[in-house]
């Protein structure tokens, strides 16, 4: 049973990076194959699958954002959350 827990412990991590993988390889080679093809057509479109789904696997592991207008929107909304924390705080609440 301890030996079963320990195995099952050592590889959790895996499977979660195993389903990044998936996500980020999915995402990559769909992208890959539109720009390719636009670019060269249908030789650029199998190209640009495979390096999209390259990229997008190492992306995935490596947990990089794919979109950067996203973290724009988070970042406006922790300056608003902090400006309004900090009127809060110079009117005495």
């Amino acid at each position: 049973m301890k030996t079963l827990m320990i195995a099952a412990l050592a590889l959790a991590p895996l499977a979660f990076a195993s389903g990044a993988e998936a996500q980020g390889t999915a995402r990559g080679a769909q992208r890959g194959v539109e720009d390719g093809s636009a670019a060269a057509g249908p030789v650029g479109g199998v190209v640009g699958g495979a390096v999209g789904a390259a990229t997008g696997t190492v992306g995935g592991v490596l947990g990089t954002d794919t979109d950067p207008a996203r973290r724009a929107r988070e970042d406006r909304r922790e300056e608003r959350r902090e400006e309004r924390l900090d009127r809060q705080e110079r009117m005495g609440r």
